[in-house]
């Protein structure tokens, strides 16, 4: 199991350091999100194909925010395609 910071409670993802978690039921931090969306991961689906993120099942237990990561994860991909 990898060791990556305290969960903590956030409304905006771009507060993340790239070791914070975005699944915590898969345990994938915003860094491999954003590397799988900049190596041509840009939907939803692709990411969680290329991470495994958002495929978990226990996301109102485990995440601090109570609910699923793909918002999270929406989130990252729309920040990317602006940056582009």
């Amino acid at each position: 199991m990898k060791f990556f910071a305290q969960p903590k409670r956030y409304d905006d993802v771009t507060t993340l350091s790239d070791e914070d978690l975005i699944c915590y039921c898969i345990e994938v931090d915003k860094k491999t999100i954003v590397e799988a969306i900049r190596n041509g991961a840009t939907s939803l689906k692709a990411v969680k194909e290329a991470t495994g993120a958002c495929t978990g099942s226990d996301c109102k237990r485990l995440n601090p925010n109570g609910r699923c990561c793909s918002k999270e994860i929406n989130a990252l991909i729309e920040l990317e395609a602006r940056d582009v």
